[in-house]
């Protein structure tokens, strides 16, 4: 990758934690291209979870100062993460997949772009795929009414209007900046998600805190998109488990009953979904690990209502009615259009 303009090389320190799991040689390479970017005040956090494999003593044979937290068994993404946060020293801290190499100037963008936006507390470099840079993973993303995790501009390739800083809903936890005094009142990254949403979760979090995230596009980095899951049914529970829990946790009593014949409706079209990918299975797990875990997320329901400064109305207002996805086709379109239509009847109501 080329490098990008010029940023501060010597602002604040800032801790670069990676969460790994058999991860294979992508480790390496991801801690070989942060060490060798350009930001000197760095320090770098390897969580591993438990892997199998021998991508933790690939970075042990490079030779290179870092931190490397052994985990006996697999936490997870979330536990993992909040591990190394809480091992960092920097006044802010990189978030990041060990599936990415970053360009030589990826920091300074994000760090400069934090102190000329005070209430960012997330940022997000421009993610491009790894298999081909010249396609976007993600500019960004945005939060769907009924809890979609939206990647802006994924497949399309690496053009305007991507070329400008954005406020967006959430940054992709491929690779995020955070602010760790943002962090004090938003708090950790729920450690009830153990793959998939954390990141949608805090950056929803941060908007009913009156904080908000940036897209960034003068830092690149790239992402090897979803290597070790896949997609097939345990992803497809994870995501939905998610979805469901971060609706339930986040929106106020009233709105959920404003939204309730738009969730229901979503709800059956991701029966549907399911039905006829084979996976109907996998959907229906994930009432069962919502129900098993009922009385915490009621309790975390409650706190987080309790802190919340923004109300609804104004969080809606960032969030996105239509998903916007070239690999949606004809059945997509439709279910924008239809879902577009009852959210506007009710919007006002919020």
């Amino acid at each position: 990758m080329s490098a990008g303009p010029p940023g501060p090389q010597n602002g604040p320190t800032v801790s670069v934690v990676i969460v790994n799991y058999n991860s294979g040689t992508f480790l390496a390479d991801c801690v070989r291209s942060v060490l060798d970017s350009q930001y000197r005040n760095k320090e770098l956090i390897i969580v591993d979870n438990a892997s199998s494999d021998d991508s933790v003593s690939r970075v042990e044979a490079l030779g290179v100062q870092l931190k490397i937290l052994r985990n006996a068994v697999n936490l997870g993404f979330s536990r993992g993460g909040n591990m190394g946060i809480a091992k960092a020293k920097g006044e802010f801290v990189v978030l990041m997949n060990p599936d990415t190499v970053v360009d030589p100037n990826w920091l300074g963008p994000l760090v400069d772009a934090a102190n000329r936006y005070p209430r960012a507390a997330f940022l997000q470099p421009r993610i491009l795929m790894m298999d081909d840079p010249r396609v976007l993973n993600s500019a960004g993303n945005m939060i769907h009414i009924a809890g979609f995790g939206v990647c802006r501009g994924i497949g399309r390739p690496d053009a305007d209007p991507f070329q400008t800083e954005a406020e967006v809903c959430y940054a992709s936890g491929a690779c995020i900046l955070a602010r760790v005094q943002a962090l004090r009142e938003i708090g950790l990254m729920e450690e009830l998600f153990f793959a998939y949403g954390e990141d949608k979760d805090w950056g929803w979090r941060a908007l009913m805190m009156g904080w908000h995230s940036v897209y960034v596009p003068s830092s690149r980095i790239l992402h090897k998109w979803s290597p070790t899951l896949g997609y097939g049914p345990r992803k497809f529970q994870l995501l939905e488990f998610e979805r469901l829990l971060s609706v339930w946790k986040n929106y106020s009593r009233h709105t959920l009953m404003l939204l309730l014949p738009t969730l229901v409706i979503v709800e059956g079209s991701v029966l549907l979904y399911a039905f006829v990918k084979g996976w109907l299975g996998a959907k229906l797990r994930s009432y069962v690990d919502l129900f098993h875990i009922r009385r915490i997320v009621s309790e975390r329901r409650r706190s987080i209502q309790a802190l919340r400064v923004v109300q609804d109305r104004m969080v809606l207002d960032r969030f996105v009615s239509e998903i916007e996805h070239p690999y949606i086709g004809v059945a997509g379109v439709v279910f924008n259009r239809f879902i577009g239509a009852i959210f506007s009847r009710v919007r006002n109501l919020i």
